[in-house]
């Protein structure tokens, strides 16, 4: 009699569903075996997910693959950001290919294996060589639930018979919406290859800039430059969203190669001029000098915005050697041209104009973790307009999932940085 008030229950939840603060964004069953993963997309703000489980419910049936733990990162989880849970004992390339673990919450995208007794407690299968989710059973697709038991999401929506259909062996199904009005619609789910898959990042169009849009600032260009034995750093925001401030840190480098750990040498709580705007769709320049430098020394400069949450987003490196004088290239000399189309699909062009021939220039692409991506041209350059096209492939010749890309263009300290977004 509880079995079938339960399956009731979970045939109502089409027309009776909770508020639907966390989906399930992305599944994957993997390219075999026990290689499955699934990412959540948290939808509020301050989400507490203490005590809720990632599971399925097959034909009707809870099944728990892990429980949340009472981990403090889990108490107040920022609108936007993107979970991974993976099976840690056959870990899918995707996985891999994505850096693996990564419980840093500041970006508002983790990969946690699901092992990982910090964050998780093991309720399921997962851990071993074998799945969680029937390759053949179309209704079998995870759900989350929260401390009180209540199914958030159950991404088949209905058993036995699916609204939305699980992923088979070898595929991923991705949501493409931005609305959870959609989350029934099967024209808003993609069912694919497992090699197109895209953990701890948006899954393109719509949904890719529903999760954008919590990010707390966009920089538009972040520069460093060296003259009379100190350093200065502007950079520019295009937006900001609950922005409290900015930190800077710095680190000591020598021939590329680190000699010292990052170190904070500024703070917005110390230093007014680094206080943030608050929420602003208009376009702020900040600046700080840092004269606590050795001339001939090269120093690594790393950005970071706080928002009121007091959730940590860090930006793109930059390295500038000192100098006593002031012998960098204006920054005049240097434009780097909107990219089009943006979002685009299959391809881009990036373009830059020079006012003076230079000895030394890169123009490269990095994902959102600050990976380098592909370099599209270095070295000398001659004065005036260069122009090139990316189609969202890599160094190695692998064609890159959807998302947000950075296009950074730097000359003799002068770096300017460009968001990009590749819809697959």
């Amino acid at each position: 009699m509880l079995r079938s008030l339960f399956c009731v229950c979970l045939l109502c939840w089409v027309n009776s569903s909770p508020a639907q603060s966390v989906i399930v964004n992305e599944m994957s069953q993997g390219a075999s075996g026990g290689q499955e993963w699934v990412e959540l997309l948290v939808l509020e703000d301050d989400v507490d997910l203490q005590g809720w489980e990632i599971g399925d419910a097959d034909d009707g049936n809870w099944h728990s693959i892990a429980t949340f733990t009472s981990h403090a990162d889990w108490l107040s989880v920022a609108k936007g950001t993107l979970i991974v849970i993976y099976n840690s004992g056959d870990v899918d390339a995707m996985i891999t290919a994505q850096g693996g673990q990564d419980t840093d919450f500041a970006d508002k995208s983790v990969i946690i294996p699901v092992n990982n007794t910090d964050y998780f407690i093991e309720d399921g299968p997962w851990g071993l060589t074998g799945g969680a989710f029937s390759n053949s059973d179309l209704d079998d697709g995870a759900a989350i639930r929260d401390a009180s038991d209540v199914i958030i999401h159950d991404l088949p929506g209905t058993h036995p018979i699916p609204t939305i259909s699980g992923p088979g062996s070898g595929e991923v199904i991705f949501f493409t919406g931005n609305s959870t009005s959609y989350l029934l619609d099967p024209d808003y789910w993609t069912i694919t290859a497992s090699s197109s898959a895209t953990p701890g990042t948006g899954n393109g169009g719509d949904n890719s800039s529903w999760i954008d849009s919590s990010l707390p600032v966009r920089l538009g260009f972040f520069k460093i430059s060296s003259s009379n034995a100190q350093v200065q750093l502007q950079w520019a925001t295009e937006s900001e969203i609950d922005n409290q401030g900015f930190i800077v840190e710095r680190k000591n480098t020598r021939h590329a190669e680190p000699v010292e750990a990052w170190t904070e040498i500024a703070h917005f709580s110390k230093n007014s001029d680094l206080l943030g705007q608050g929420s602003t769709t208009a376009k702020t320049e900040y600046s700080y000098i840092d004269k606590t430098v050795q001339v001939g020394e090269s120093y690594s400069y790393r950005l970071s915005d706080v928002d009121y949450r007091g959730n940590r987003t860090r930006h793109p490196t930059d390295t500038v050697t000192v100098t006593d004088s002031d012998m960098n290239l204006k920054p005049a000399v240097l434009t780097l041209y909107p990219a089009y189309p943006n979002p685009f699909n299959p391809d881009i062009q990036l373009s830059f104009n020079l006012k003076e021939s230079v000895n030394e220039l890169s123009f490269e692409v990095y994902d959102v973790q600050g990976v380098l991506v592909q370099t599209l041209s270095s070295g000398a350059h001659q004065a005036g307009s260069h122009a090139f096209r990316w189609s969202g492939i890599d160094r190695s010749g692998k064609q890159m999932g959807s998302g947000i890309y950075l296009v950074r263009l730097a000359l003799a300290g002068d770096a300017q940085i460009q968001r990009i977004t590749l819809l697959r």
